[in-house]
């Protein structure tokens, strides 16, 4: 029986460079993260300057309030454990921007219960009397948890990985993985490409059950690496399981998580 050929780990480094922003936008920056600041802190004080007058605030079920309304929310909501505007994008036109944010917090509730939410929102300022205020800001529906997403997402992968491979079913794997896959199994051998790999489901034993498990799973951004242990065991008649322990790195691209190392090595048969 051939054995199946496990993934190995790249680590991927990203730097992320920031090229000259315009004075406008650096003084947009500096206010988000002023404000962030003050939220987190309740400082009614210094709040109402970053508001117009006709500011309008939109949650994620539709309800519109005004600066007012706003403000008495933050003055009396629970207490906040942290509070942050990430990833922004700002986009000036004259003395009016948009900007796209990621807005993370986390409350505490009256039994020290922490609440955490994540939205990405929109807002858009004015510049007046040199300095920029809030007119909109538009809260989009709660982000689900990236690490509990990420790791939903790659665990059917796998199964479907398996599943396909486990029928020798060259097509359905194509569609799985990327073609720019690299895989090093057990023995050393090196493959680095699907299409190469597809050969090598061809020639896989035929109805043989694959199943794995992930033991660990650490998401940055749009890349995951996972440990776990995968077993392979022919139809009846065949030779024994064969147990692998593996490590897997995987890129998000276009939403679409996607393995492109895969490293396994055998485990001591019993």
């Amino acid at each position: 029986m051939k054995r199946i050929f496990l993934t190995m780990a790249i680590i991927v480094a990203v730097t992320t460079f920031v090229f000259g922003q315009s004075k406008d936008e650096q003084e947009i920056r500096k206010m988000f993260a002023a404000n962030a600041d003050a939220l987190l802190k309740s400082d009614m004080n210094a709040l109402p300057d970053y508001y117009a007058d006709s500011f309008t605030f939109t949650a994620a079920d539709g309800t519109v309030i005004n600066k007012m309304q706003f403000l008495d929310f933050v003055k009396n909501r629970k207490r906040s454990g942290s509070f942050n505007f990430d990833d922004l994008s700002v986009r000036t036109f004259g003395n009016a921007a948009v900007v796209n944010f990621t807005r993370t917090s986390t409350t505490i509730d009256n039994d020290d219960s922490k609440i955490n939410s994540k939205s990405r929102d929109t807002a858009m300022l004015v510049k007046t009397g040199g300095r920029w205020q809030y007119v909109a800001i538009q809260i989009s529906k709660e982000l689900a948890d990236d690490q509990a997403a990420a790791e939903k997402q790659i665990g059917e992968l796998m199964t479907n990985w398996g599943n396909a491979l486990g029928r020798r079913d060259a097509a359905a794997v194509e569609k799985i993985l990327p073609a720019d896959l690299m895989i090093v199994s057990p023995d050393g051998k090196m493959v680095t490409s699907r299409a190469e790999y597809l050969e090598v489901v061809k020639s896989f034993p035929s109805d043989a059950t694959v199943t794995g498990k992930s033991e660990k799973t650490i998401v940055s951004g749009d890349t995951a690496v996972q440990t776990g242990t995968y077993s392979v065991t022919p139809k009846a008649g065949g030779a024994n399981t064969m147990n692998y322990k593996y490590t897997a790195t995987f890129v998000r691209r276009g939403g679409r998580w996607m393995p492109i190392a895969f490293n396994g090595r055998a485990m001591q048969q019993k």
